[in-house]
C-alpha cells in the first residue's frame, strides 16, 4: 500500500538531485512512491533520475518536453497512487522524518492538509526556531489565508511544498495547478485548497530545507515581465477569495500582499524617476484599494 506519493518536478537540477532524492529515499516512512518528472532538462538530470530509479524501485521517471512546474506537478498528481501527496522541488531536501510526521498528523487530526516549517537555506544559513509546544494546531481557513498573504521566512505558508495533502480531497475538488501561470502558482493552489478544506493542521517543526540560492530553480525562471505576472496572480486570487466568500475577512492581509508586489515591481524598474513614477501610477490605477492598506509587522502580528 502506498501511503504517500512524493512528486518531484525536475528542471536542470543535476547538481542538487543526489541530495534531494537521497533525503526522500531514506525517509522513515517507507511505504511511499517517488514520482519524478524531468521537465525538458538540458543538463544530465534525466541520467541522474534514471540511475536512482535503478537503485530504488519506488522511483518512477517521467520524461516530458518542457512545460513548466505546474504542468509537471499536475502530471504527477494524475499518476499518484498514494493516500497522500506531497511536492518537493528538485533543489530542496527533507528531514528524514518529515513524511512520517506529517502523515501521522493528518491521521491523528483527520485533516486533509498538514504543514510544517522550513529551513531557509542561503549563504547566511537558516534560523533554528524555538517551539514552546510540539502540539499540533489547526488553523482556520481565515487564519491560514492571513498567514499565506503575510508570512515569510521559516514559517512561510506560501509554498505548495512542506505540506501533505490527502489524495481523495485533491480529487474530490479537482485541485490542480494553473498551467497558464509561471509565477506564484503555489499561492493560487494553496488559496483554493485552504478555502475548500477550511483548515490546515500545523506541525510545529522545521522539516523541509528550501534552497534559496539556486538561481536556475523552477521558482526563479519566471520574472521576465513582473507586472504582467502580478496582474495574473491578483486576478486569480481575487476570484478565488470572492468565490469562497472570504475576501472581506482577509482583505487587509491581501492588500499587504499587493503592496509588497508593488515594491517588487518598483525595485525592478529602471533607476529613473519617470519610470518609477509611471509604474507607481499604473499600479495604483489598477489597484486603488492598496492605498487603504494597514501595513502589518510580519514578526509581531498575530492572527486569531
Amino acid at each position: 500500500m502506498v501511503l504517500v506519493s512524493v512528486i518531484v518536478p525536475v528542471y536542470n537540477a543535476e547538481n542538487y538531485l543526489n541530495k534531494c532524492l537521497t533525503s526522500i529515499c531514506h525517509q522513515s516512512l517507507k511505504d511511499i512512491e517517488i514520482i519524478t518528472i524531468n521537465d525538458g532538462s538540458e543538463d544530465q538530470s534525466l541520467m541522474v533520475l534514471q540511475n536512482f530509479a535503478q537503485m530504488d524501485a519506488r522511483i518512477t521517471v517521467l520524461d516530458i518536453d518542457n512545460g513548466g512546474v505546474s504542468k509537471a506537478r499536475n502530471l504527477g498528481m494524475e499518476q499518484a497512487k498514494g493516500q497522500y501527496i506531497t511536492f518537493v522541488d528538485a533543489d530542496d531536501w527533507l528531514e528524514l522524518t518529515m513524511l512520517e510526521e506529517l502523515f501521522h498528523a493528518c491521521r491523528l487530526t483527520g485533516s486533509n492538509i498538514a504543514k510544517c516549517d522550513l529551513f531557509w537555506q542561503e549563504e547566511m544559513g537558516s534560523r533554528q526556531l524555538y517551539y514552546p509546544s510540539k502540539t499540533y494546531f489547526t488553523y482556520s481557513a481565515t487564519a491560514c489565508l492571513n498567514k499565506l498573504f503575510t508570512e515569510l521566512g521559516e514559517k512561510h505558508f506560501g509554498f505548495a511544498s512542506c505540506k501533505l495533502y490527502k489524495k481523495s480531497f485533491i480529487d474530490l475538488h479537482k485541485l490542480k495547478f494553473d498551467e497558464t501561470m509561471s509565477f506564484a502558482e503555489d499561492t493560487v493552489f494553496l488559496t483554493r485548497a485552504v478555502i475548500k478544506n477550511q483548515s490546515i493542521c500545523y506541525v510545529p517543526k522545521q522539516l523541509y530545507y528550501y534552497n534559496v540560492g539556486n538561481q536556475n530553480s523552477l521558482t526563479s525562471r519566471a520574472m521576465s515581465n513582473v507586472r504582467n505576472n502580478y496582474d495574473l496572480l491578483y486576478k486569480q486570487l481575487i476570484e478565488e477569495l470572492q468565490s469562497g466568500e472570504v475576501y472581506e475577512k482577509v482583505k487587509n492581509s491581501f492588500l499587504n500582499y499587493q503592496f509588497e508586489g508593488l515594491l517588487v515591481i518598483l525595485h525592478q524598474c529602471p533607476a529613473k524617476p519617470r519610470a518609477i513614477k509611471n509604474a507607481l501610477q499604473s499600479f495604483l490605477r489598477a489597484y486603488p484599494e492598496v492605498l487603504k492598506v494597514k501595513l502589518m509587522n510580519r514578526k509581531l502580528q498575530q492572527f486569531i
